[in-house]
């Protein structure tokens, strides 16, 4: 893709106050085959009528789309994150069908997507950082909602956002997800903003590195440190990382460690 139309993706997905008017132009004027194939085939994809009463997954994905707009200037990173608004639900293309009885299902198409999103961004010739952004957010993007409603435990949310590039951002995603349809998914975001708090407060803590290891006469190795950053996520200090750590090394590795 030219530099000229990069800059004017970037300056519509930044500025707009509603993006969504300039990819229904394209779509009018019959002008998305060349640059947005991608978001072309999400014209007349259904969706599940429970979630989704809005119309089909093109609909959606530009209700999502504006809905990210209102929330750009607090991302971490705005283009990144209007892109994945934009990508979010390309996999629905290539994954949705029809049961029997009209239920429609788009099963995995977080990550059925992903192949479609790295082409869009080849074509865009968007750098690594951005591209591991969109990506990244794309296959995590249903992840926050679904652990709301399900009232998940600490450990688990941690895990979520540690895998995140940008948890902040994710979060916000999502809620656009929710908020860009009929009936909109409003109740998330005070949950999802106190685990992210929770979150950030637990990984600003002291944490066991190899030094604490080797000090305590126990080998570091790779099982060993994703062990205890495990313990970390669980929002387990220091010592008790440290701790539980030597531990593992005793029983489960059989380790032979000196007594303190």
């Amino acid at each position: 893709m030219p530099g000229n139309k990069m800059e004017e993706l970037t300056e519509v997905l930044l500025t707009h106050g509603n993006p969504s008017e300039y990819f229904e132009e394209l779509r009018r004027t019959d002008s998305l085959d060349q640059w947005f194939p991608e978001l072309k085939a999400l014209i007349g994809v259904p969706q599940n009528i429970l979630y989704h009463i809005e119309g089909d997954t093109w609909t959606h994905t530009m209700m999502a789309l504006d809905e990210a707009s209102k929330r750009r200037d607090i991302a971490k990173f705005p283009l990144g994150f209007m892109l994945s608004a934009l990508c979010h639900d390309f996999g629905k293309a290539v994954s949705t069908s029809v049961s029997e009885d009209g239920t429609v299902h788009s099963y995995n198409h977080e990550t059925e997507g992903l192949p479609l999103v790295q082409t869009f961004l080849e074509r865009l010739s968007a750098g690594p950082e951005l591209t591991k952004y969109v990506l990244n957010m794309t296959e995590l993007h249903m992840e926050p909602n679904t652990m709301a409603r399900a009232r998940s435990k600490l450990k688990k949310t941690n895990k979520l956002f540690d895998s995140s590039v940008e948890p902040f951002d994710l979060i916000q995603l999502a809620l656009c997800d929710g908020l860009g349809k009929l009936p909109q998914c409003a109740d998330t975001e005070p949950f999802l903003m106190e685990r992210y708090e929770d979150f950030r407060r637990i990984m600003s803590r002291p944490f066991m590195t190899a030094n604490d290891l080797e000090d305590a006469g126990v080998p570091a190795n790779e099982e060993l440190l994703s062990y205890a950053h495990k313990l970390r996520l669980a929002g387990i200090d220091k010592d008790g990382q440290l701790r539980q750590t030597i531990a593992y090394a005793r029983s489960v590795l059989k380790m032979k460690v000196p007594e303190k």
